[in-house]
This record gives C-alpha cells, structure tokens and sequence, in this order.
C-alpha cells in the first residue's frame, strides 16, 4: 500500500542513488495504512475488494498476526477477517497513532510499535510489527508480523507533540509521565 513520494523506491531516486530511507518509508507505510484501514472499518469507501486491496496487498506472503483476543491468522484468514470488517466500525472516532517507535533490526527490517488511541476513551491498543524491505511492493516495505494488544489505562490520556511532529504520551490519569519515543 502507500502512496508515491520522494521517499518510496518507487519513485526511482532513493534507492537508485544508495540512499537508504527505510524508517521514512516504515512510517508512511503505518499512516498510510492505518488511515485506509479508517475508511474501510467505517464503511467510507464502497464495499468492494478494491477498497481493502491497497492493505492486503501490503501484507507480505508469510504475513501473521496475533489480534488481542489471542487469534493467530496468516495472510489469506486475514484477508477473509478485513472483508468482514468494512463498516462494522462505523461511528467509531478515529484512532490516532501514538508513542511511534522504530527500531532497526538488520538491514532490511524495521520493529515498530505505536499505541491507537481515541480521544476520551480509557483504553488503546498497543502494536508492534515487523516490516521488511520490499521493492516489488507498492510502499517499498511489506508487513511481515503484527502483535496486537489492548489495554486499560485507568483515565485518559494527555497527548503532545514530539520533536518531528507525531502524537506522544505526556501523563496517563496518575499525572506520572509515561513512556514517550
């Protein structure tokens, strides 16, 4: 998925003259797809495979994921499982990336994990992926691996701006400040 930019493979420069931008195209790649994954899950776009291709298609061949009731699916179940979902969430805020972290694992792979948070509720999901390097994919990186947790945080959360401009954590309802990257 992803769309084309300056930064993507896609486009021809990066890669061709040895520049290595593969944090750039992991975080397109996470906003891209979650803000897709929006308009499918609320019913936005016209219910056609059309619509959930661009994440589908994002998704590398031995693609699993682990959801937060404790399923494990592989590419195709998930793909039966992101059909089902189109408007099932419809009404439902949009939730907001948070806490972003990327980490290097080698040269061609990216640990991610960000929080999705909705404004005044008292609970976010925290996932952790595995993104691979792949040219032959339309954003440049393929999503090998997804962990999907949901948690209680006994208030709500104050967000604020990090230096390059994502959401972050400042002070869960304890007023303790919490993990921010």
């Amino acid at each position: 998925m992803g769309s084309s930019s300056s930064l993507t493979p896609r486009s021809g420069s990066p890669a061709l003259y040895g520049v290595d931008c593969l944090e750039q195209m992991v975080e397109q790649e996470i906003r891209s797809w979650y803000r897709t994954f929006y308009y499918w899950s609320r019913g936005l776009c016209p219910r056609e495979e059309s619509g959930m291709m661009p994440i589908f298609n994002a998704l590398s061949e031995d693609f699993r994921v682990l959801l937060t009731n404790g399923s494990m699916m592989n590419k195709s179940e998930y793909r039966d499982r992101l059909f089902a979902l189109h408007g099932a969430r419809r009404g439902d805020a949009p939730s907001q990336i948070v806490n972003l972290d990327l980490q290097r694992v080698e040269r061609d792979h990216m640990l991610v994990t960000f929080d999705l948070y909705k404004r005044g509720e008292t609970t976010k999901k925290v996932d952790s992926a595995l993104l691979r390097r792949a040219i032959d994919m339309p954003g440049g990186v393929g999503w090998v691996y997804v962990h999907e947790s949901a948690h209680d945080l006994g208030g709500e959360m104050s967000l604020d701006r990090d230096s390059r401009g994502g959401l972050v954590t400042l002070r869960g309802s304890s007023g303790n400040k919490e993990s921010a990257s």
